[in-house]
């Protein structure tokens, strides 16, 4: 997705394990239709040690040291519901600017409302009618639907399915071939598990697993 905003922008991912690589990566393509975008560095969230492997040349330190630069914008690249809503609250409130990172290869169709700081990564499909908050992690071939209502710091896995009409809170995580049914509703901070198979929706807190997904404990 190009941008008509041609200011210089330097990139900071914030996290240092397989989430940020994959975010770098993602930027990599994103660049290349976006010239205004330089690449900065890695945080680690709250000193987190992580894994950088072969990109460890670019980490900058911990969060906790950095203070937002008005030429810099954030991604924030961690997996985690919890800890990327407890990075995106921390940085909001310090006035940092960030970086929703959107490849390429994302179907965007009609009118869909997108939220700050969100990532939503190759062949992913939003359809119309669409309202995503903040700081959400679409993992690569998600398909939501039309009219479909999503939270904040929501994580979705591969080849998740979130059908029409559907309602989802903030700080869940759907597991790889998950597939939420159309008018379910989904509460806060619950887990779904790969391939399970969600009809009705659940509260808050549960772990769903199964086809059809029933509550199996709390995460």
């Amino acid at each position: 997705m190009k941008t008509d905003d041609k200011t210089m922008k330097k990139i900071v991912i914030i996290g240092n394990s397989g989430a940020a690589r994959e975010c770098y990566w993602l930027l990599r393509d994103v660049m290349l239709q976006q010239p205004n975008l330089v690449f900065e560095g890695f945080l680690s969230f709250e000193g987190h040690k992580g894994d950088l492997r072969d990109l460890a040349a670019w980490e900058l330190g911990s969060d906790d040291a950095y203070s937002p630069q008005e030429d810099h914008a954030l991604v924030i690249g961690i997996g985690k519901p919890a800890l990327r809503l407890k990075a995106y609250e921390k940085w909001k409130a310090r006035k940092a600017r960030f970086f929703s990172l959107i490849h390429p290869t994302v179907k965007i169709v009609g009118d869909v409302a997108l939220g700050d700081a969100n990532i939503i990564a190759h062949n992913c499909h939003v359809s119309c009618n669409t309202s995503i908050g903040n700081a959400n992690y679409f993992n690569g071939s998600v398909v939501v639907g039309h009219d479909t209502r999503v939270g904040h710091g929501n994580f979705f896995a591969p080849f998740s399915i979130v059908l029409g009409n559907v309602r989802i809170g903030s700080g869940n995580s759907f597991g790889v071939y998950s597939a939420v049914l159309d008018h379910a509703h989904i509460g806060n901070g619950n887990t779904v598990a790969p391939g399970a198979h969600v009809y009705k929706g659940c509260s808050d807190a549960c772990m769903m697993a199964g086809n059809p997904a029933l509550r199996m404990n709390t995460p």
